[in-house]
């Protein structure tokens, strides 16, 4: 779920959670409305048992201003609340703390870039533990190149394309639904647009060209964001987890920024299993972790019902 108020941090669901959820829904229609109605079936099920919300903007609330500010007149972002929020904060909460154990430091002490690559793609960096950059913005469309999301665009094609008779409709569902790997190589599957580029289909050759340099161009200034001082390029999600070709297209050249893979330990670590893939002696680590979201919720639920419990018996 999206969240815009941002001491949304895993609340009990109170009314006013529930508002906020609702305001939301505008930037998250996928997510926000039916994660809505089964909260309130839940209460009307369970009333007696706390009800937690887990919101995926909430990892990104430590971003400075100079991060999530866009360029708009201030009074207009402020009236509409138009900022970058960021997204997959529940998958990089738990990306964050998986890394700091394989790494064996504190949480607090690691400079991290996670790239979340998937359907949904995106990236961020995490300066000692927590997130100061991600890609996805005011919405989930920003940043990468995704299955069917066209990322980032010069916004002029926009009005663009208005004045050439399509509709605001018309250009929602374009960018968001038709664009990406499926509108550049007719799939969303990158696992086809490979097996297609490998045979030579130019088509699927700029569409593979295209979402890697999006992500070398992210890399690039999360290196400059952390002052060149990352413990670990971290790797999640379908194509994160599966696509050792792409993470090692992803990753070739940068020798120089302390960061190369081994082959053999990239080509091993596919269908869920975590592994170390940097080359020998590299002294950024390159990890391949499968995201697990659902016991980062959990884990939060339970340290929000912890605190409630408590709560409870201090006012006894």
């Amino acid at each position: 779920m999206c969240c815009i108020a941002l001491s949304c941090i895993a609340p009990c669901c109170s009314e006013a959670a529930k508002a906020a959820i609702q305001e939301a829904s505008e930037l998250a229609p996928l997510h926000n409305p039916p994660n809505l109605y089964c909260i309130e079936a839940a209460q009307q099920l369970f009333p007696d048992v706390p009800h937690v919300a887990v919101f995926d903007t909430t990892f990104h609330a430590t971003m400075p201003p100079e991060a999530y500010t866009y360029a708009l007149p201030t009074r207009l972002a402020a009236e509409h609340r138009i900022r970058r929020y960021g997204f997959h904060g529940i998958s990089y909460s738990y990306l964050t703390h998986e890394a700091a154990r394989m790494l064996g430091k504190p949480k607090d002490q690691c400079n991290l870039i996670l790239c979340h690559l998937g359907a949904g793609s995106s990236m961020c960096a995490v300066a000692s533990g927590r997130s100061i950059e991600t890609t996805m913005g005011f919405t989930p469309l920003e940043g990468l190149m995704m299955g069917t999301r066209c990322g980032d665009i010069d916004p002029a094609i926009v009005p663009y394309l208005l004045g050439k008779g399509y509709t605001a409709a018309e250009l929602d569902e374009l960018m968001n639904k038709q664009s990406g790997f499926l509108g550049l190589a007719g799939s969303i599957d990158v696992r086809t647009v490979e097996e297609c580029a490998l045979k030579g289909d130019e088509e699927c050759l700029l569409a593979l060209a295209v979402y890697l340099r999006r992500i070398r161009k992210y890399l690039g200034a999360y290196l400059v964001h952390l002052g060149g001082q990352v413990d670990a390029v971290v790797f999640s999600a379908g194509i994160g987890e599966n696509g050792s070709m792409l993470r090692e297209l992803a990753l070739s050249g940068l020798e120089w920024a302390g960061i190369s893979v081994d082959g053999a330990a990239n080509d091993a670590a596919v269908r869920g299993r975590t592994g170390e893939v940097q080359g020998p002696g590299s002294p950024v680590k390159v990890l391949v972790i499968p995201t697990d979201e659902q016991l980062e919720i959990a884990e939060q639920t339970l340290e929000v019902v912890r605190r409630h419990t408590e709560k409870l018996a201090r006012a006894a």
